[in-house]
C-alpha cells in the first residue's frame, strides 16, 4: 500500500496474529475506565458519577457499563439492575453502535425511512437505527433480511465495531469472521473480555468490547486502499499532531491543554491552562486514571454541546516526562516594569548540575499537588517530575515529598473517605482522587494486604499517591550485623538484606534461628518482620470449673448414661464462648489453658503423664496453669514475670477474671499488650524459642465488692417493701453495650439527678457502712461534652480530648454509642469516633463527644469507659 498524506497518517499494522476459532481472549484490562472508587467519594469534589447498576458492582464488566451509561450509549432497567448475562439482539446492537459513533440524530431522521431490509417494520422502534447502521456500512443482512429480533454472536459484534472504526472487510487478510476477528485482537478490542467465537454475545462482552473500542484510533482508506490512521489538531497550527478517536464522534475535541489541578474544585470545574472550566454531569477520565495523575500534563478534551467537559485523555508523549532530582535553584518569570528590571530566569538545572533545562512563561510549580508562586526557590534532592512539551520546554515541575516506609495495616472505611492506618498508627484519607500502585500497577485499595510497605505523598492529611510493596522473604534469620551506616542488616537463605525505618526494633543474636516472614521495600530493604508461626486460638480453651467429684449423667444417643461424667466448665477460644461439658476424662484443673481436643464421641480428652504410662505411644498435652507470676519488666518485644518472654504480632491477649466464690462465673475477655504493664499478674504460654504465643493476664478484686457499672442513664425508680424507709429497694437502669441493665443502688446514689443518658459511673465501696451490701453507694454523673476530641493513634485507639490532661485508649471493654439526630441511641464503634474527630462542631453533620473513663489507666493512657458521640 502506499502512503497518504495530509489528514492521515501510515501505518503497516495488518500483520495476521494467530486467532483459534472459539478460543477464548482473557487479557487485562487496561483502556477506557471511569475514576470511581466505588463508594468513597472524594471530599476534593471528585465528579459524582451516576449509580452504578446493581448487578454489575464488584465484577469486571462494571467500568465498561458505568463509561457506556455515563455516555448514554446503554442504559440499565428501571429496577436498577443491567442484567449483564443476558443475551442482546441484533436491532439492539444496531442502537448500541449508531449511539455510540454519535449518529443518532441520523437514525432519528431515518426512522420513517423505507427500511433497507425486508423484515425490519416501518416505524418501529429500531427502524431508524437498523436504517442509519445500513447506510453507514457498519452492518449486513441476510438474503435482503436482517432479523433484528435473533440474538447476535459474539464475531458478529466484533464485526460491527471494527467496521465502526472505519475498517472494511474486503480491505482485512483472510476470510470472514477471521478477518475482522484478527483486526479487533490488532487493535486490543479484546482485552478484559472473557467470550469465545460463535457463541452468543452477552450485554455484558457487548459493553466491554464497545467500551474497548472508544479509545481506538478511526482509520479510512483512499481510492486506492489505502489504509490511514486519522488525526486530530490539538494544538491550532491547523496541522493533525494527534489520534482522532472512536468517541470523538460523541463531541468535540479542542486543542490540547495543561492540566494545572489536580482535582475538580467545590463547583465541579476542571482546571485547564490555569482557567477553570466546567465539567459534565458524568465527566470522566479515560485511561483508568485519577485526575491528580495527570497534574501537569497536556491532556486532551472532549467537550459536549453546551462546552462543558465530558472527559479528559492523557496526551503526555511518555519521552516528555523526566524523573530527576532537584538541585538548589530559583526560576522566576522576571519584571520589566521593576527598576532596575528584573530578567526572567526560566533556566533550571537539575541531577547535580548534570542536565539543564528551560522553561515556558507560563511554566506552574506543584509541591505535593500544591501550586507554588514564582519566583520558586528548590532545594536540593528532592524527587521532581518534569513535564516538557512538544519544544522540549517544561511545561510543569512536580515536586514530591515523600512519606516513605510505612507498614499497612488496615483500612477504616468511612461514608464519603477511607483511611489508611500504619503500623505504627500513622493515618492518611484516602479517596477516589488517590492514585494507588502495588508493585507499579494500578491497584485499589482493596488490593493492599496487612505488612505491605507502604509510602505516601500527602496533601494536607489526604494521599495523593499510595506506591506499596509486597516483596517478602521468609525463612530461618542466619545471622545479623551492621552495615557500616548504621543499620541493622540479617542474613536469611544466605542473603543479607539492611533494615531501613524505625517500624521495628533491630533483631539481635538471640534472635538467630527463629523463622521470620521480612517485609522489604522497593529498594530491597527490611522495613518490618514477623514470626510466621502464628498461634491458632481455636486449639485452646481456658478451664474455669472443674467438678470430678459430683457425678453427672447424660443423655447419650436418646438414653439416659449412668453417673460417669465430670463436669467442665471452659471458655473457647476458637468461638469465644463459655461452654459448660461433661467428659470422662479426670485430667482437667480449673484455671489452666489446655489444647482444645475432643475425642471420637466428640468429649472433651486431655493426654496426661499417668495417659501416656499406660500408652507411650501417646503425647502428653501441655498444660499452663493460670495462677500468675508479677511482671517486672516490659516492652515492646519482651516481657519478664520469672521468666522473659518475646512478644510479637502473633502473640494473643487475653484477660481472666477469676471469681473464687463461682468459678463458673469467672470471665475471659480479649486484651492488649498495653493491659501487660509492670506489676500486673499474668500467666504465659509460650513456645519452645520463647515467643509468648498466649499472655493471659489475671484478674483481682474482692468478690465481695461488686464490680464497677458504667453505661447511659435511663431511669431510676424505688420500691417500698415495708413501711420501714430503710428497706425500700432503690434501682437506677443503665444502657449497658446496647442492653438495659438494673443496678441497685442507696438512698444518696437514688437521689442525684439525672438527664436521659448522662455518662453514669457506679461503685461500691470497699471498706466501711456500705461495703458488702450487695448495693452501689457512689456514683459519677458525666453529662459535659468535649469542646475537642483528636485521635493521635488510630490502630492504638488513642485519642485526646481539649482540656482532659492524659490521653484516652478505647479498649475492647469501652462501650461506645452514637446519639443520632432524631434522639435514638446505638451502640457504635471507634470508626464513629474517628468520623467525629475529623467532623467535630454543633453545626448540622457535625459531631459532638462526651467521655468518661473507666478508672484504669495503661501507661498514662486513662482508658474510656463509656463514649458518647453526638450528631447534629
Amino acid at each position: 500500500m502506499r502512503k497518504t498524506s495530509n489528514s492521515l497518517s501510515t501505518q503497516n499494522s495488518q500483520q495476521p496474529k494467530v486467532f483459534r476459532g472459539g478460543e477464548k481472549k482473557v487479557m487485562k484490562k487496561s483502556l477506557l475506565s471511569l475514576a470511581l472508587a466505588g463508594s468513597m467519594l472524594s471530599a476534593l469534589a471528585v465528579p459524582a458519577f451516576a449509580a452504578t447498576p446493581s448487578d454489575v458492582v464488584g465484577k469486571p464488566v462494571q467500568s465498561a457499563v458505568e463509561q457506556l451509561t455515563a455516555l448514554g450509549i446503554v442504559n440499565g432497567y428501571a429496577d436498577g439492575t443491567y442484567k449483564p448475562d443476558n443475551t442482546i439482539t441484533r436491532a439492539e446492537l444496531a442502537k448500541i453502535v449508531i449511539v455510540a459513533t454519535g449518529n443518532e440524530s441520523s437514525a432519528n431522521l431515518m426512522a420513517n425511512t423505507a427500511p433497507a431490509f425486508k423484515d425490519v417494520k416501518k416505524g418501529a422502534w429500531y427502524t431508524g437505527y437498523i436504517n442509519a447502521a445500513a447506510a453507514k456500512g457498519f452492518i449486513q443482512g441476510y438474503n435482503g433480511k436482517f432479523r433484528p429480533n435473533d440474538t447476535i454472536k459474539f464475531e458478529e459484534v466484533v464485526a460491527i465495531l471494527v467496521r465502526a472504526l472505519g475498517y472494511q472487510d474486503k480491505y482485512l487478510s483472510g476470510s470472514w469472521p477471521y478477518n475482522v476477528l484478527l483486526q479487533a485482537d490488532e487493535v486490543g478490542l479484546f482485552d478484559g473480555v472473557d467470550a469465545a467465537n460463535g457463541t452468543n454475545a452477552t450485554r455484558g462482552v457487548v459493553a466491554e468490547l464497545t467500551s474497548n473500542t472508544l479509545d481506538k484510533q478511526l482509520v479510512s482508506y483512499n481510492a486506492d486502499g489505502d489504509l490511514g490512521y486519522l488525526l486530530v489538531d490539538t494544538d491550532g497550527d491547523g496541522k493533525g499532531d494527534a489520534a482522532k478517536l472512536f468517541i470523538s464522534k460523541l463531541g468535540a475535541f479542542e486543542p490540547a491543554n495543561v492540566l494545572t489541578a489536580g482535582a475538580l474544585n467545590s463547583s465541579g470545574q476542571i482546571n485547564l491552562g490555569g482557567k477553570s472550566v466546567a465539567t459534565a454531569k458524568d465527566f470522566f477520565v479515560t485511561g483508568g486514571k485519577k485526575l491528580s495523575e495527570l497534574l501537569g500534563h497536556t491532556v486532551s478534551v472532549l467537550k459536549n454541546k453546551n462546552g462543558e467537559v465530558i472527559a479528559v485523555t492523557d496526551v503526555q508523549d511518555a519521552g516528555k516526562i523526566v524523573s530527576a532530582s532537584t538541585d538548589v535553584d530559583t526560576i522566576s518569570l522576571g519584571n520589566a516594569s521593576a527598576t532596575p528590571a528584573i530578567p526572567a530566569d526560566l533556566t533550571f538545572k537539575v541531577n547535580n548540575g548534570a542536565t539543564s533545562y528551560t522553561a515556558t512563561a507560563g511554566v506552574k510549580i506543584f509541591v505535593n499537588s500544591v501550586e507554588q508562586a514564582l519566583p520558586y526557590t528548590f532545594t536540593n534532592d528532592q524527587d521532581a517530575q518534569l513535564l516538557l512539551n512538544s519544544k522540549g520546554d517544561v511545561q510543569a515541575i512536580l515536586v514530591s515529598n515523600w512519606k516513605s516506609d510505612n507498614v499497612f495495616k488496615e483500612v477504616v472505611s468511612y461514608s464519603t473517605y477511607s483511611r489508611i492506618i500504619g503500623k505504627d498508627g500513622y493515618s492518611v484519607k484516602v479517596d477516589a482522587n488517590t492514585a494507588i500502585t502495588l508493585d507499579g500497577k494500578a491497584a485499589k485499595l482493596a488490593d493492599l494486604k496487612e505488612n505491605d510497605v507502604v509510602n505516601y505523598v500527602v496533601n494536607g492529611d489526604t494521599a495523593l499517591q499510595v506506591v506499596a510493596t509486597r516483596n517478602v522473604v521468609t525463612g530461618k534469620l542466619q545471622g545479623v550485623g551492621n552495615d557500616g551506616k548504621g543499620n541493622a542488616t540479617y542474613t536469611v537463605n544466605g542473603t543479607t538484606y539492611a533494615q531501613a525505618g524505625t517500624q521495628v526494633s533491630a533483631l539481635t543474636a538471640s534472635n538467630i534461628g527463629t523463622e521470620y516472614a521480612f517485609n522489604l521495600n522497593k529498594d530491597g530493604k527490611v522495613v518490618f518482620y514477623s514470626t510466621t508461626a502464628a498461634v491458632a486460638a481455636s486449639n485452646f480453651a481456658v478451664i474455669l470449673d472443674v467438678d470430678n467429684t459430683t457425678k453427672y449423667s447424660i443423655i447419650d444417643n436418646g438414653m439416659v448414661s449412668d453417673k460417669v461424667y465430670n463436669k467442665v466448665v471452659y471458655y473457647s477460644l476458637k468461638d469465644n464462648t463459655k461452654v459448660t461439658a461433661f467428659t470422662k476424662d479426670g485430667d482437667y484443673a480449673k484455671n489452666t489453658l489446655v489444647p482444645l481436643k475432643t475425642d471420637s464421641n466428640g468429649r472433651l480428652t486431655l493426654v496426661s503423664a499417668a495417659d501416656k504410662v499406660v500408652d507411650p505411644t501417646l503425647t502428653v498435652d501441655t498444660v499452663t496453669g493460670l495462677t500468675g507470676a508479677a511482671v517486672t519488666a516490659v516492652d515492646a518485644s519482651k516481657v519478664t514475670a520469672g521468666t522473659t518472654y518475646r512478644l510479637d504480632s502473633s502473640t494473643v491477649y487475653l484477660k481472666l477474671g477469676v471469681n473464687t466464690t463461682t468459678p463458673a462465673d469467672s470471665t475471659v475477655t480479649a486484651g492488649t499488650a498495653a493491659d501487660v504493664t509492670k506489676g500486673a499478674s499474668i500467666a504465659v504460654r509460650s513456645s519452645d524459642t520463647g515467643v509468648a504465643q498466649y499472655v493471659i493476664v489475671l484478674g483481682s478484686g474482692s468478690v465481695d465488692q461488686l464490680a464497677q457499672a458504667q453505661g447511659l442513664f435511663i431511669s431510676k425508680s424505688m420500691t417500698a417493701t415495708t413501711t420501714n424507709a430503710a428497706d425500700n429497694v432503690y434501682t437506677i437502669k443503665l444502657n449497658v453495650n446496647g442492653e438495659t441493665k438494673s443496678f441497685n443502688v442507696d438512698s444518696t446514689t437514688y437521689g442525684a439527678t439525672y438527664a436521659d443518658n448522662d455518662l453514669v459511673t457506679l461503685t461500691d465501696a470497699a471498706t466501711g457502712a456500705g461495703a458488702g451490701d450487695g448495693k452501689y453507694d457512689a456514683k459519677a454523673i458525666v453529662n459535659a461534652k468535649a469542646t475537642g476530641v483528636t485521635v493521635t493513634d488510630i490502630s492504638g485507639k488513642k485519642f485526646t480530648v481539649a482540656g482532659v490532661t492524659n490521653p484516652f485508649v478505647a479498649t475492647a471493654a469501652t462501650q461506645i454509642f452514637i446519639k443520632k439526630t432524631d434522639g435514638t441511641v446505638e451502640v457504635s464503634n471507634f470508626t464513629d469516633v474517628l468520623v467525629a474527630a475529623d467532623n467535630y462542631g454543633t453545626a448540622s453533620g457535625k459531631y459532638e463527644v462526651t467521655v468518661v473513663g473507666s478508672g484504669t489507666s495503661y501507661n498514662g493512657n486513662d482508658e474510656a469507659g463509656v463514649i458518647l458521640i453526638t450528631a447534629h
